[in-house]
Protein backbone atom coordinates (compact mmCIF):
# COMPACT_ATOMS: atom_id res chain seq x y z
CA UNK A 1 0.00 0.00 0.00
CA UNK A 2 1.44 3.66 -1.04
CA UNK A 3 -1.47 5.88 0.02
CA UNK A 4 -2.60 7.00 2.70
CA UNK A 5 -4.84 9.36 4.42
CA UNK A 6 -3.36 11.69 7.24
CA UNK A 7 -5.70 13.02 9.91
CA UNK A 8 -3.99 16.68 11.28
CA UNK A 9 -5.51 17.43 14.43
CA UNK A 10 -5.10 21.20 15.40
CA UNK A 11 -5.69 23.91 18.47
CA UNK A 12 -8.23 25.84 15.87
CA UNK A 13 -11.43 27.32 17.13
CA UNK A 14 -14.59 26.21 16.42
CA UNK A 15 -15.87 27.90 13.78
CA UNK A 16 -12.51 27.01 11.84
CA UNK A 17 -11.14 23.98 10.00
CA UNK A 18 -9.49 22.30 13.19
CA UNK A 19 -9.20 18.80 11.63
CA UNK A 20 -7.28 18.12 8.23
CA UNK A 21 -7.30 15.80 5.64
CA UNK A 22 -3.91 15.02 3.96
CA UNK A 23 -2.88 12.25 1.47
CA UNK A 24 0.04 10.88 1.30
CA UNK A 25 1.89 9.11 -1.59
CA UNK A 26 4.79 6.74 -0.21
CA UNK A 27 5.66 5.71 -4.45
CA UNK A 28 5.75 9.52 -5.49
CA UNK A 29 7.08 11.30 -2.05
CA UNK A 30 4.00 13.69 -2.21
CA UNK A 31 2.07 15.08 0.53
CA UNK A 32 -1.35 17.33 -0.26
CA UNK A 33 -4.34 18.66 1.67
CA UNK A 34 -7.55 17.71 0.03
CA UNK A 35 -10.29 18.44 2.96
CA UNK A 36 -10.75 20.38 6.17
CA UNK A 37 -13.42 19.89 9.10
CA UNK A 38 -14.86 23.04 11.20
CA UNK A 39 -17.05 22.73 14.09
CA UNK A 40 -14.75 21.09 17.16
CA UNK A 41 -12.79 23.21 19.57
CA UNK A 42 -9.34 22.56 19.72
CA UNK A 43 -9.21 19.37 17.94
CA UNK A 44 -5.95 18.53 19.72
CA UNK A 45 -5.66 14.12 19.85
CA UNK A 46 -7.18 12.15 17.18
CA UNK A 47 -7.49 8.61 17.48
CA UNK A 48 -8.84 6.16 14.54
CA UNK A 49 -10.63 2.60 14.70
CA UNK A 50 -9.65 1.44 10.82
CA UNK A 51 -11.92 -1.78 11.38
CA UNK A 52 -15.30 0.24 12.00
CA UNK A 53 -14.12 3.34 10.06
CA UNK A 54 -14.36 5.67 12.88
CA UNK A 55 -12.59 8.70 13.86
CA UNK A 56 -12.26 10.16 17.74
CA UNK A 57 -11.31 13.60 18.70
CA UNK A 58 -10.61 15.14 21.90
CA UNK A 59 -11.39 18.87 22.46
CA UNK A 60 -8.89 20.16 24.29
CA UNK A 61 -11.08 22.59 26.26
CA UNK A 62 -11.90 23.83 29.74
CA UNK A 63 -14.97 21.33 30.33
CA UNK A 64 -13.70 19.26 27.28
CA UNK A 65 -15.62 16.84 25.11
CA UNK A 66 -14.63 13.89 23.47
CA UNK A 67 -16.27 13.77 19.58
CA UNK A 68 -16.96 10.67 17.39
CA UNK A 69 -16.90 10.78 13.32
CA UNK A 70 -17.95 8.45 10.68
CA UNK A 71 -14.94 7.91 8.04
CA UNK A 72 -15.92 7.27 4.63
CA UNK A 73 -12.79 4.85 3.74
CA UNK A 74 -13.22 5.98 -0.03
CA UNK A 75 -12.56 9.62 0.23
CA UNK A 76 -11.78 10.08 3.87
CA UNK A 77 -14.42 12.56 4.30
CA UNK A 78 -15.75 12.50 8.00
CA UNK A 79 -19.04 13.16 9.68
CA UNK A 80 -20.29 13.85 13.50
CA UNK A 81 -21.81 11.05 15.45
CA UNK A 82 -21.39 11.82 18.75
CA UNK A 83 -20.35 13.88 21.56
CA UNK A 84 -19.88 13.32 25.02
CA UNK A 85 -18.83 15.67 28.21
CA UNK A 86 -15.28 14.30 29.75
CA UNK A 87 -16.20 15.93 33.06
CA UNK A 88 -12.99 17.42 33.67
CA UNK A 89 -10.53 20.01 31.90
CA UNK A 90 -8.39 20.32 28.52
CA UNK A 91 -8.53 16.31 27.53
CA UNK A 92 -5.25 15.56 25.94
CA UNK A 93 -5.07 11.88 24.71
CA UNK A 94 -7.86 8.86 23.51
CA UNK A 95 -7.83 5.33 22.80
CA UNK A 96 -9.97 3.06 21.53
CA UNK A 97 -9.49 -0.69 22.24
CA UNK A 98 -9.45 -3.87 20.20
CA UNK A 99 -13.33 -4.27 20.65
CA UNK A 100 -14.15 -0.93 19.13
CA UNK A 101 -16.50 -1.02 22.28
CA UNK A 102 -14.58 1.29 24.61
CA UNK A 103 -13.48 4.60 24.50
CA UNK A 104 -10.71 5.61 27.06
CA UNK A 105 -9.35 9.09 27.59
CA UNK A 106 -7.22 11.45 30.26
CA UNK A 107 -7.88 15.06 31.24
CA UNK A 108 -4.96 16.64 31.54
CA UNK A 109 -5.51 20.08 33.98
CA UNK A 110 -8.41 18.07 35.72
CA UNK A 111 -5.61 14.55 36.52
CA UNK A 112 -8.77 11.94 35.48
CA UNK A 113 -8.90 8.85 33.08
CA UNK A 114 -12.36 8.02 31.36
CA UNK A 115 -14.14 5.17 30.17
CA UNK A 116 -17.08 5.43 27.45
CA UNK A 117 -18.91 2.31 25.83
CA UNK A 118 -18.99 2.80 21.95
CA UNK A 119 -22.56 1.45 20.03
CA UNK A 120 -21.92 -0.32 16.77
CA UNK A 121 -23.04 3.09 15.58
CA UNK A 122 -19.71 4.97 16.23
CA UNK A 123 -21.79 6.53 19.01
CA UNK A 124 -20.18 7.58 22.86
CA UNK A 125 -22.28 6.59 25.23
CA UNK A 126 -22.63 8.14 28.96
CA UNK A 127 -19.15 7.73 31.12
CA UNK A 128 -19.06 4.43 32.26
CA UNK A 129 -15.97 4.99 34.92
CA UNK A 130 -13.74 7.56 35.84
CA UNK A 131 -10.12 7.64 38.18
CA UNK A 132 -8.97 10.20 39.67
CA UNK A 133 -5.27 10.37 39.74
CA UNK A 134 -3.61 12.17 43.06
CA UNK A 135 -0.24 13.78 43.65
CA UNK A 136 2.87 15.74 42.60
CA UNK A 137 6.30 15.55 41.73
CA UNK A 138 9.30 18.09 42.45
CA UNK A 139 8.84 20.22 39.76
CA UNK A 140 6.25 23.08 40.90
CA UNK A 141 5.82 25.22 37.80
CA UNK A 142 4.60 22.12 35.94
CA UNK A 143 4.14 19.38 38.96
CA UNK A 144 2.01 20.89 41.33
CA UNK A 145 -0.84 18.21 40.88
CA UNK A 146 -1.55 14.84 38.79
CA UNK A 147 -1.57 15.57 34.79
CA UNK A 148 -2.01 12.19 33.59
CA UNK A 149 -0.85 12.95 29.16
CA UNK A 150 -1.72 9.63 27.28
CA UNK A 151 -3.25 6.55 27.69
CA UNK A 152 -2.20 3.32 25.72
CA UNK A 153 -3.23 -0.37 25.58
CA UNK A 154 -1.02 -2.96 26.41
CA UNK A 155 -0.70 -5.64 23.55
CA UNK A 156 -2.01 -9.09 24.20
CA UNK A 157 -3.39 -8.12 27.63
CA UNK A 158 -6.43 -6.57 29.45
CA UNK A 159 -3.71 -3.72 30.85
CA UNK A 160 -3.78 0.18 30.01
CA UNK A 161 -0.69 2.43 30.80
CA UNK A 162 -1.36 5.95 31.75
CA UNK A 163 1.72 8.41 31.88
CA UNK A 164 1.40 11.05 34.55
CA UNK A 165 3.49 13.85 33.89
CA UNK A 166 2.71 15.56 37.18
CA UNK A 167 3.17 12.65 39.36
CA UNK A 168 6.10 11.34 37.58
CA UNK A 169 4.31 7.52 37.29
CA UNK A 170 3.40 5.44 34.91
CA UNK A 171 0.00 3.73 35.95
CA UNK A 172 -1.48 0.35 34.91
CA UNK A 173 -5.11 0.13 34.48
CA UNK A 174 -7.03 -3.07 34.09
CA UNK A 175 -10.21 -2.59 31.73
CA UNK A 176 -13.18 -4.73 32.67
CA UNK A 177 -14.20 -5.48 29.07
CA UNK A 178 -18.20 -6.29 30.36
CA UNK A 179 -18.64 -3.18 32.93
CA UNK A 180 -15.86 -0.86 31.13
CA UNK A 181 -14.45 0.35 34.42
CA UNK A 182 -10.93 0.68 35.63
CA UNK A 183 -8.73 -1.24 38.16
CA UNK A 184 -5.40 0.03 39.16
CA UNK A 185 -2.66 -3.04 38.87
CA UNK A 186 0.84 -1.48 39.06
CA UNK A 187 2.61 1.80 39.63
CA UNK A 188 5.91 2.51 38.27
CA UNK A 189 7.89 6.00 39.79
CA UNK A 190 9.79 7.62 37.08
CA UNK A 191 13.04 9.81 37.99
CA UNK A 192 11.91 12.77 39.75
CA UNK A 193 11.14 15.73 37.54
CA UNK A 194 11.20 13.45 34.10
CA UNK A 195 7.34 14.18 33.20
CA UNK A 196 6.16 11.07 31.19
CA UNK A 197 3.88 11.99 28.67
CA UNK A 198 3.67 9.19 25.71
CA UNK A 199 5.23 5.61 25.40
CA UNK A 200 5.58 3.09 22.60
CA UNK A 201 5.25 -0.67 22.61
CA UNK A 202 7.77 -2.56 20.48
CA UNK A 203 5.38 -4.52 17.44
CA UNK A 204 7.01 -8.06 18.69
CA UNK A 205 9.14 -8.28 22.09
CA UNK A 206 7.63 -6.98 25.50
CA UNK A 207 9.05 -3.66 25.54
CA UNK A 208 7.59 -0.52 26.33
CA UNK A 209 9.22 3.23 25.77
CA UNK A 210 8.62 6.09 27.95
CA UNK A 211 9.13 9.78 26.95
CA UNK A 212 9.61 12.51 29.51
CA UNK A 213 8.44 15.49 28.89
CA UNK A 214 10.75 17.76 31.24
CA UNK A 215 13.83 15.78 31.31
CA UNK A 216 14.37 14.81 27.60
CA UNK A 217 14.91 11.53 28.31
CA UNK A 218 13.17 8.10 27.58
CA UNK A 219 13.08 5.10 29.60
CA UNK A 220 12.67 1.58 28.61
CA UNK A 221 11.02 -1.14 30.45
CA UNK A 222 9.93 -4.46 29.78
CA UNK A 223 6.09 -5.65 30.46
CA UNK A 224 4.43 -8.63 31.77
CA UNK A 225 1.52 -9.62 29.79
CA UNK A 226 0.06 -11.46 33.12
CA UNK A 227 0.20 -9.15 35.09
CA UNK A 228 0.90 -5.74 33.58
CA UNK A 229 3.98 -4.91 35.82
CA UNK A 230 7.11 -3.19 34.56
CA UNK A 231 10.76 -4.01 34.59
CA UNK A 232 12.99 -0.66 34.12
CA UNK A 233 15.48 -1.35 31.28
CA UNK A 234 17.45 1.80 30.53
CA UNK A 235 17.39 5.88 30.64
CA UNK A 236 18.70 7.49 28.08
CA UNK A 237 18.92 11.20 26.67
CA UNK A 238 17.04 12.27 23.54
CA UNK A 239 19.52 15.32 23.23
CA UNK A 240 22.92 15.71 21.70
CA UNK A 241 25.55 15.96 24.40
CA UNK A 242 26.73 19.50 25.36
CA UNK A 243 23.15 20.91 24.41
CA UNK A 244 22.09 23.17 27.01
CA UNK A 245 19.50 25.02 25.47
CA UNK A 246 15.59 24.73 26.78
CA UNK A 247 14.06 21.38 24.96
CA UNK A 248 10.69 19.20 25.84
CA UNK A 249 10.50 15.99 24.44
CA UNK A 250 6.98 14.99 23.08
CA UNK A 251 6.00 12.41 21.11
CA UNK A 252 7.61 8.31 20.41
CA UNK A 253 7.32 5.63 17.98
CA UNK A 254 8.74 2.52 16.91
CA UNK A 255 9.46 1.89 13.04
CA UNK A 256 6.93 -1.36 11.87
CA UNK A 257 10.09 -3.91 11.83
CA UNK A 258 11.02 -2.94 15.38
CA UNK A 259 14.97 -1.69 14.61
CA UNK A 260 14.61 1.91 15.13
CA UNK A 261 12.63 3.77 18.29
CA UNK A 262 12.00 7.59 17.90
CA UNK A 263 11.17 10.90 19.81
CA UNK A 264 10.54 15.10 19.26
CA UNK A 265 12.41 17.20 20.58
CA UNK A 266 10.59 20.66 20.95
CA UNK A 267 13.09 23.41 21.74
CA UNK A 268 15.64 21.59 19.76
CA UNK A 269 13.15 21.17 17.42
CA UNK A 270 14.25 17.70 16.20
CA UNK A 271 13.37 13.80 16.13
CA UNK A 272 15.99 11.79 18.32
CA UNK A 273 16.92 8.40 16.37
CA UNK A 274 17.78 5.33 18.05
CA UNK A 275 18.93 1.78 17.30
CA UNK A 276 17.04 -0.76 19.07
CA UNK A 277 19.45 -3.77 20.52
CA UNK A 278 18.50 -7.53 21.26
CA UNK A 279 18.01 -6.80 24.95
CA UNK A 280 15.69 -3.80 24.18
CA UNK A 281 17.94 -0.74 25.64
CA UNK A 282 18.56 1.68 22.90
CA UNK A 283 21.60 3.31 21.32
CA UNK A 284 21.81 6.69 19.91
CA UNK A 285 21.98 6.88 16.02
CA UNK A 286 21.28 10.32 14.63
CA UNK A 287 19.15 13.53 15.37
CA UNK A 288 17.73 15.49 12.29
CA UNK A 289 16.14 18.72 12.31
CA UNK A 290 11.93 18.87 11.66
CA UNK A 291 12.60 21.62 9.64
CA UNK A 292 9.35 23.74 11.60
CA UNK A 293 9.25 24.73 15.29
CA UNK A 294 7.97 22.69 18.12
CA UNK A 295 7.82 19.49 16.79
CA UNK A 296 4.75 17.85 19.31
CA UNK A 297 4.09 15.42 17.14
CA UNK A 298 5.34 13.15 14.34
CA UNK A 299 3.66 9.63 12.68
CA UNK A 300 5.40 6.91 10.56
CA UNK A 301 3.80 5.93 7.35
CA UNK A 302 2.84 1.98 8.31
CA UNK A 303 5.03 0.76 4.88
CA UNK A 304 8.02 2.05 7.08
CA UNK A 305 9.52 4.20 3.86
CA UNK A 306 8.34 7.98 5.20
CA UNK A 307 7.97 10.38 8.73
CA UNK A 308 5.94 13.44 9.48
CA UNK A 309 6.21 16.07 11.71
CA UNK A 310 3.99 18.15 13.27
CA UNK A 311 5.65 21.41 14.32
CA UNK A 312 3.45 23.28 16.45
CA UNK A 313 4.98 26.56 16.45
CA UNK A 314 5.79 26.86 12.90
CA UNK A 315 2.22 25.62 11.67
CA UNK A 316 3.67 22.81 8.86
CA UNK A 317 3.02 19.43 8.43
CA UNK A 318 7.28 18.20 6.95
CA UNK A 319 8.08 15.08 5.00
CA UNK A 320 10.86 13.00 5.45
CA UNK A 321 11.80 9.90 3.57
CA UNK A 322 13.26 7.28 5.98
CA UNK A 323 16.65 6.02 4.87
CA UNK A 324 17.73 3.07 6.70
CA UNK A 325 15.88 4.27 9.60
CA UNK A 326 17.08 7.62 9.12
CA UNK A 327 14.41 10.55 8.73
CA UNK A 328 16.36 12.86 5.36
CA UNK A 329 14.03 15.73 4.47
CA UNK A 330 12.06 15.54 1.46
CA UNK A 331 11.50 19.21 1.24
CA UNK A 332 8.14 18.72 1.43
CA UNK A 333 6.32 20.69 3.62
CA UNK A 334 2.49 21.81 4.06
CA UNK A 335 1.15 25.16 5.93
CA UNK A 336 -1.28 23.72 8.57
CA UNK A 337 -2.92 26.42 10.20
CA UNK A 338 -3.40 27.03 14.61
CA UNK A 339 -1.10 24.71 15.27
CA UNK A 340 -0.78 20.88 13.82
CA UNK A 341 -0.27 19.08 17.12
CA UNK A 342 -1.52 15.33 16.00
CA UNK A 343 -1.25 13.09 13.11
CA UNK A 344 -3.23 9.66 12.55
CA UNK A 345 -2.44 8.00 8.92
CA UNK A 346 -4.95 5.22 7.54
CA UNK A 347 -4.26 3.02 4.27
CA UNK A 348 -6.71 4.20 1.74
Amino acid sequence: MSMYYTYVGTYSPEDQDGIHLLALDTEQGSLNLLQGFAGIDSPSFLTIDAKRHFLYAASETVDGSVVSYRLDPSTGLLEEISRQKTQGDHPCHLSVDESGRWLLAVNYSSGNVCVYPIDEQGAIQKMSHHVQHAGSSVRLDRQEAPHPHSIFPMPQSPFWIVPDLGCDALFVYKLDPINGTLELQSTTPMEGGAGPRHVVFHPTEPWVYAIGELDSKIAAYQYSREDGSLTALQTVSTLPEGYDGESYCADIHIDPEGQYLYGSNRGHDSVAVFRIQADGTVSLAAHTGTEGAYPRNFALAPDGTYLLAANQNSDSVTLFKLNEGIPEYTGVRLEIPNKPVCLKLLGK
